[in-house]
């Protein structure tokens, strides 16, 4: 159940950032095409290492409630297999029924906190759309100010070759963490 935090940011932003086309009414030979690391982005930007951070303590709650929903089923099954014998069918059933609600309940949990439209979902976006919003804006400013036509992402396999004097990935992060 556990989860890379805020994994949902890297596609979301590589997209994005593969697909900034800003016009530019320079000639052919003139076109200036910037790229940034998404990678070194994310582990030098303070306010996403933060999100990140959040996010895994979320994460570490959720599987603290769920282990204690497993743990709970493993000692129902455990009392029913060494008592068996001891126990009344009655009894027996009683255990079985309480079982059954368990894992009824934590598939329910599991379902309710991980699933497409889950708790962890709703966190995730909650936690990566500001700071997505945030880049992208930056990135705009800075291709706008430099006369970039295109920014792309180095990262997601857009870029076969880049000229080191047109990564703007310390730009971004200055600007970022202001």
């Amino acid at each position: 159940m556990k989860k890379t935090a805020v994994r949902g940011m890297a596609l979301s932003l590589s997209a994005v950032m593969a697909c900034v086309v800003l016009s530019s009414t320079a000639p052919a030979q003139q076109l200036k095409i910037g790229y940034v690391d998404v990678v070194r982005l994310k582990q030098q930007y303070a306010e996403y290492q933060a999100a990140e951070a959040d996010f895994e303590k979320y994460m570490a709650r959720q599987q603290a409630k769920a282990d204690s929903m497993q743990k709970e089923m493993e000692e129902l099954l455990e009392r029913l297999d060494k008592q068996d014998l001891m126990l009344t069918e009655q009894a027996k059933n009683e255990i079985r029924e309480r079982l059954l609600v368990k894992q009824n309940e934590y598939q329910s949990f599991v379902n309710e906190v991980m699933g497409p439209e889950g708790e962890a979902a709703q966190k995730e976006f909650e936690l990566s759309k500001p700071l997505i919003e945030k880049i992208n804006t930056v990135i705009k400013l800075i291709a706008l100010k430099g006369q970039y036509a295109y920014i792309l992402d180095s990262t997601a396999g857009t870029v076969l070759y880049g000229d080191e004097k047109y990564d703007i990935t310390d730009q971004v992060l200055v600007e970022l963490n202001k």
